[in-house]
């Protein structure tokens, strides 16, 4: 009877910040055992093929992107993580933008993009993929592969350590709020149209993606939506020390809330204040 009660209850914010420990304690355990090939394309950049170990043992797949440079002994580059959109294939940076003077990390999380090469979940939706309870839940293992991205970048020392952002659209927007959460070594964030946030409100949204499959499944319930509270930006957000540039948009009848227009004003006001350290 206890534990159906727990299972009543939204999860707090020390059961969140508990299960996070354990699971980035878990990855630091895990041996990153990189591989990089160069893909020998005809680009006017330098593109590597990486390949890791993350969380549980799954290997996942990147691409590396770095600028042509000659003359003086180069300094240590910017970098720049991004993840792709809930399609798993398009990412939210290209790595020709790399040409700007930085590198351009593109991480594929486990089961999107060539990733799914690797490893796949064995169900027809990553958001609803064993979401009975946190621990082996998709974005534990998703988080846990972008975390595990800026793991490799700090071992190259060709990048600068103390300027990494993260940047992603939609899903990808998403994972980068929470990671840049999780993870203090990244110092700036963007995310554009991020999905995933405030998934509580989207469950209950006529027309929201995650209404959508959380229907399908039929796992629209309160014990299932506790699973997704610990991996919610919106639950996580709290510890983001990083400047955070953010977008949103989407039917007026849905966003037009004097609650979430507030929150918006606050975050855009305190993300102006604040001087970024990647530039």
């Amino acid at each position: 009877m206890i534990a159906l009660l727990v299972l009543a209850l939204p999860a707090g914010a020390q059961d969140i910040a508990g299960f996070w420990k354990t699971t980035l304690a878990r990855l630091a355990a895990e041996p990153i055992t990189a591989t990089i090939e160069d893909t020998r394309e005809p680009l006017p950049y330098k593109k590597f093929r990486v390949e890791y170990r993350s969380l549980g043992g799954v290997r996942v797949r990147a691409f590396l992107a770095l600028p042509i440079r000659g003359g003086e002994a180069p300094r240590p580059l910017r970098a720049i993580v991004t993840v792709p959109g809930y399609g798993g294939l398009q990412q939210g940076v290209m790595l020709g933008e790399c040409q700007r003077g930085y590198a351009i990390l593109q991480v594929y999380p486990r089961s999107q993009g060539p990733s799914a090469e690797l490893w796949k979940i064995d169900g027809p939706e990553k958001l609803t993929w064993c979401l009975d309870r946190p621990d082996g839940a998709y974005y534990q293992g998703a988080y846990a592969d972008v975390i595990r991205g800026v793991d490799y970048l700090v071992t190259r020392p060709d990048i600068d350590r103390d300027r990494i952002a993260i940047a992603g659209t939609s899903e990808g927007g998403g994972i980068a709020i929470a990671v840049a959460s999780l993870d203090t070594r990244l110092k700036a964030v963007v995310a554009l149209l991020p999905f995933l946030c405030d998934m509580r409100r989207a469950a209950r949204t006529d027309g929201a993606l995650v209404k959508k499959l959380l229907d399908q499944a039929g796992f629209n319930d309160e014990a299932h939506l506790r699973t997704l509270d610990y991996f919610d930006p919106l639950q996580l957000v709290s510890t983001l020390r990083s400047p955070a540039l953010l977008s949103s948009g989407g039917v007026k009848s849905l966003f037009h809330d004097p609650e979430l227009t507030h929150t918006s004003s606050e975050t855009s006001a305190r993300t102006r204040a604040q001087a970024s350290p990647m530039a």
